[in-house]
């Protein structure tokens, strides 16, 4: 099966990252800050949503330039 493509706001194919349960690609998102608000999402708060081949992605929103958020993908369990 061919993976989509995702395109962002300027028509250009998003970043991908493997999902960590089956290996597909999967789409590096960022959104503007007030949106993620929105959601009632926090910074440096983990969060959890559930990517397009249906595996459960834990990441941590992080502050990046002009009010936009990426995620960076929780890896293991902190001891």
């Amino acid at each position: 099966m061919v993976p989509p493509v995702w395109i962002d706001e300027s028509g250009n194919p998003r970043p991908v990252r493997a999902c960590r349960r089956c290996g597909r690609d999967a789409p590096v998102y960022r959104f503007r800050l007030e949106h993620l608000r929105l959601m009632g999402w926090r910074l440096y708060a983990s969060a959890e949503y559930v990517n397009w081949c249906g595996h459960g992605q834990e990441v941590i929103p992080l502050p990046l330039a002009e009010d936009r958020v990426t995620f960076v993908p929780v890896l293991g369990e902190a001891n």
